[in-house]
């Protein structure tokens, strides 16, 4: 199994039972049995903890976040210079959206992007996608 990197969109639809959860939930379990990591970029991280919070509130954000953490094998990535530069460099040639160009950094090329959001991550060349369905 490949490393997955999630979107925030992935994310936010495993947390609230949404389209495409069962996918994300598999990809946790396969990740477990071969001990391969599932990753996230902590600015993706930081847009699924806005949109909970906005939902929920800030407490239930809070726990609901840290439970994913507990629970499953995702490994937050934290953001370096050259990070930022490479996501930058994706947003101004593609015309991503920001926080998406830090998920598609993150794949290098080599990992597995799962997201619902393809259409402006087909514009990239030599990305891989598992797309969610849509919702």
């Amino acid at each position: 199994m490949r490393p997955h990197v999630l979107d925030a969109n992935a994310l936010y639809r495993f947390l609230t039972e949404g389209s495409g959860a069962a996918i994300v939930g598999d990809i946790f379990k396969q990740a477990i049995a071969a001990n391969t990591p599932v990753m996230m970029s902590v600015v993706n991280w930081g847009e699924v903890y806005y949109t909970m919070a906005k939902r929920l509130g800030l407490s239930k954000a809070d726990n609901a976040l840290a439970a994913v953490l507990q629970k499953t094998p995702l490994t937050l990535v934290g953001v370096e210079p050259h990070d930022a530069v490479r996501a930058g460099r994706l947003k101004a040639q593609y015309n991503l959206p920001y926080a998406d160009a830090f998920a598609a950094a993150l794949t290098g090329g080599q990992h597995v992007l799962v997201t619902a959001d393809v259409d402006h991550f087909r514009r990239l060349p030599k990305i891989r996608l598992l797309e969610l369905p849509r919702a």
